[in-house]
């Protein structure tokens, strides 16, 4: 414990050091070059090598800094998991960035102080947060509600919103629903099923702003787990987001990847397939959560609890600000030509009162939108054909993937039909191509 606080205290005074040198703090987070101080002298060449070779150094620290098994290495050799878990370079890894603690200090400190006033934990991810391949207690969610009986005692509420194979531009949709409407006050987030794009960078800035904009003040913490590749996944756009908004983010892949790709630990030792982490795999990512959230609560007596409730604004046009889930109930919408999408699937509780069909054909309605998305069935039953959407008379995407015969298991699969700048009336009509495969369901539209 001892080497592991003086690991942390030599990283934080390096990067505290590098941050006064050579840059300043825009609000939200966003780091700026601070050039208040320079001036401009052409005759005095001396200064500009000298501030140049500085430049030049301090860029190979920042370089150095961004890769932390520099400071926080790989084992020297294989590790035994079952009795180390998470090692200490594992744990330090892990903390990708520690963030404004302001909300998550108040929240636990509430907590113990108020042991009869109930907290609220809710898990928004995919099939990693919903336990997928980890067994019952072992999974992720139920091992930080178990630390957390035992660490704060307090009564709580553990709520585990994660629908597997999904993503974060789903989660913005159903974030109100699903989510604030429970008054949360810690979420977790884990969308490993993003990709490393604009796209999905734009959805988590969505959705990482929702939530932090609600008005009961909740902390969040982003989550980045691994694939078997080593690529990381959506990591770096997470990443980039959680910085943005200056929340924690906690990294998985940076705490086991050097460790498997140094040969210390097996990928199998920690994973059932490519993607999800095996009871192991969940003991060492609740161990990674719930020692940071651990060393929040030894720091609560020097951590500014006082909130700033303005949250930024966001760097990419906040899109999906009104986003929300719509179906056949919903008043915002009006058929007006069912056609043959008479039937009502649904899938669970997550998605009702949609719409369906087993015979072809094509159905008509109008809303108000700025985004369009849906929410189909990509089904392992066969004969789910391929669906047209057409937007004011112009097509603009073609659904093909409905059929998934021979995969998996049948999911809720999502799309964005349609992005716009401005919010209008549009007139859509879905429609199946051909007659071969005529079924297709549709979950819900996510309307933005």
């Amino acid at each position: 414990m001892i080497k592991r606080i003086f690991a942390i205290l030599l990283a934080l005074f390096m990067v505290s050091t590098l941050l006064c040198a050579c840059a300043g703090k825009e609000e939200g987070g966003k780091d700026v070059i601070d050039t208040s101080n320079e001036t401009a002298n052409p005759d005095d060449t001396s200064s500009e090598d000298e501030t140049s070779a500085e430049t030049n150094i301090t860029s190979e620290v920042e370089t150095e800094m961004k890769d932390p098994i520099t400071y926080a290495p790989a084992a020297d050799g294989p590790i035994d998991l079952s009795r180390t878990g998470a090692t200490e370079n594992m744990l330090i890894r892990s903390v990708c960035n520690e963030g404004d603690l302001s909300r998550l200090a108040l929240k636990l400190q509430n907590a113990l102080d108020n042991s009869d006033e109930k907290t609220t934990l809710v898990f928004l991810g995919d099939s990693i947060f919903a336990g997928s391949s980890a067994s019952g207690l072992n999974q992720f969610a139920n091992q930080v509600a178990d630390w957390w009986e035992y660490s704060i005692g307090s009564s709580f509420d553990s709520i585990n919103a994660s629908i597997g194979a999904t993503d974060s531009y789903l989660a913005v949709h159903r974030a109100e629903r699903d989510v604030l409407s429970r008054n949360p006050d810690i979420i977790f987030i884990e969308y490993i099923n993003d990709k490393n794009d604009s796209f999905y960078k734009s959805s988590m800035d969505s959705l990482v702003k929702k939530c932090l904009s609600h008005e009961g003040a909740p902390a969040v913490i982003l989550v980045e787990m691994a694939l078997q590749d080593g690529s990381g996944g959506p990591g770096q756009v997470h990443t980039e987001v959680g910085r943005y908004y200056d929340v924690p983010v906690i990294s998985y892949h940076n705490a086991v990847m050097p460790e498997v790709n140094a040969g210390n630990i097996a990928w199998k030792d920690i994973a059932a397939d490519n993607v999800h982490p095996n009871d192991m795999g969940h003991s060492i990512l609740s161990q990674l959560v719930t020692d940071f959230l651990d060393g929040v609560i030894s720091r609560l007596d020097e951590i500014d609890k006082n909130i700033d409730t303005d949250v930024p604004e966001s760097a990419l046009g906040y899109k999906y600000e009104n986003a929300h889930i719509v179906n056949r109930e919903s008043a915002e919408i009006v058929v007006t030509d069912e056609g043959s999408f008479t039937e009502t699937p649904e899938m669970g509780i997550k998605f009702t009162k949609g719409w369906g069909t087993s015979t072809g054909g094509k159905m008509t309605f109008e809303i108000e939108a700025k985004n369009l998305g849906i929410v189909y069935n990509k089904s392992v039953s066969g004969g789910y054909g391929v669906a047209k959407v057409i937007v004011d008379g112009v097509e603009v995407k073609k659904i093909s993937d409905a059929d998934f015969t021979g995969g998996w298991g049948s999911y809720a699969r999502t799309v964005e039909v349609y992005s716009s700048d401005k919010a209008e009336k549009h007139t859509v009509t879905i429609e199946i191509e051909g007659t071969a495969k005529p079924k297709f369901d549709i979950y819900s539209l996510l309307v933005s």
